[in-house]
């Protein structure tokens, strides 16, 4: 995806939340507006309904106040019949300061109150009710619950497809380096190959001549394997899978099988001259499959050596601790940022370095080697500073996985 029309998504994703999460909220406040409106409304004409019936007019256009207990009973009834179960209390004040006269009610009447005024002259009649509040939120309480959790689904919603996005523009961005990283590799056995072949094809002195014949030959098929071995180790990490494949568990001394991971890499990096240290029981054994152990340990071995800018020193040693062995491989190499933890393990993922080829890989070897580990019922970790190594601890159980069925 462009990094147009990815920002262009993002933003979308983004602004379209805030619009729906605005919404909501607009009308849920809308709702609550018209619920106390119509509650006010309601109480008003409740009390104007009560006031009718208990205030009296007298022919010269006074107004006669009964006994306010009257006035409590009608409003209790009527606020009764409408289904309101709100504490109230009524109230007798003079119009000219405010002066409270008689009342009556006033029971579990809480200090958040609205009130209603009627004048009479000289006299105002009060009604006081309880703020709807608290009644109002109660009675949205699942209107509101759902719109939260409409608004939290979407979000993750939203928050996995970014994620999705980001890891789909990740992919993509790990597509193109390996694509150029295998064109690169492939490129040199093949050039290799060819100009032998193309030596001995046009040059009838070398053709003749069987020593630089053999030599050219054996160039032409050494390139030949090593370009083998690059398809293989590819094809190995995409097609093999490690819960299929049969594992032969059985007793593997560690130490015979570091002093041959040493001698191996010894041969193929001749000119590093690696510096090991080594310290290993003689008789560390621990069950497992050897040749998976084997190539494992071998893997992280060779990575040490390969990102390493200065003379390899590579430390490997061996740790037990109850049912538990541990070994580490420890380099002075170019070091692990730690935001690459999480990723290092992944099948095909390189950290960049930009457009360097001199480190050869696909980034297959570290998921080769955390599938092994996990098949055997282990783990392993890392832990690494930039600029001075890395270590690698993979943790085995002793005497192999519970179940020692070959899966």
């Amino acid at each position: 995806m462009k990094k147009s029309r990815f920002t262009i998504v993002l933003l979308s994703s983004i602004s379209s939340l805030v619009l729906l999460a605005t919404v909501e909220i607009i009308w849920a406040i809308d709702t609550y507006d018209n619920m106390r409106n119509a509650y006010h409304n309601q109480i008003e004409s409740i009390f104007d309904e009560a006031l009718w019936q208990y205030v009296l007019r007298e022919p010269n256009g006074n107004y006669t106040l009964p006994d306010i207990a009257r006035l409590q009973t009608i409003l209790q009834e009527e606020l009764r019949t409408s289904g309101i179960k709100s504490d109230f209390m009524v109230e007798v004040l003079t119009n000219t300061n405010n002066v409270p006269l008689w009342n009556a009610g006033n029971e579990g009447l809480s200090e958040k109150t609205i009130t209603f005024d009627k004048s009479f002259t000289p006299l105002t009649i009060r009604l006081s009710v309880n703020d709807p509040h608290r009644a109002i939120m109660v009675s949205m309480r699942w209107m509101l619950i759902l719109q939260t959790l409409s608004i939290i689904v979407l979000t993750t919603s939203y928050i996995y497809l970014l994620r999705t996005l980001f890891r789909a523009k990740n992919i993509e961005q790990i597509r193109r380096d390996l694509t150029h990283n295998i064109t690169h590799e492939l490129k040199t056995p093949i050039a290799a190959a060819y100009a032998a072949t193309d030596a001995l094809r046009n040059s009838p002195h070398i053709l003749h001549n069987e020593a630089k014949r053999n030599d050219y030959l054996d160039m032409s098929l050494a390139e030949l394997k090593r370009l083998e071995g690059m398809v293989n180790e590819i094809l190995r990490s995409s097609t093999e899978d490690f819960e299929k494949q049969k594992f032969v568990y059985e007793p593997c001394n560690i130490c015979h099988i570091v002093e041959e991971v040493c001698a191996t890499l010894n041969l193929k990096y001749s000119d590093s001259d690696v510096e090991w240290h080594i310290d290993i029981p003689q008789h560390t054994e621990v069950v497992a499959d050897r040749l998976h152990l084997l190539a494992a340990i071998s893997s992280l071995a060779d990575n040490a050596i390969k990102y390493c800018n200065n003379r390899p020193i590579i430390t490997i040693s061996v740790s037990c601790s109850g049912n538990t062995t541990t070994i580490s491989i420890s380099d002075n190499g170019i070091g692990i940022p730690h935001s690459e933890y999480k990723r290092i393990f992944e099948k095909f993922y390189r950290i960049s370095q930009g457009n360097r080829h001199n480190t050869k890989g696909y980034g297959v070897g570290l998921y080769y080697v955390k599938s092994i580990i996990a098949q055997h019922g282990g783990k392993i970790s890392l832990s690494s500073t930039v600029g001075k190594g890395s270590t690698f601890n993979i943790t085995l159980p002793t005497y192999g996985k519970t179940t020692h069925t070959n899966s």
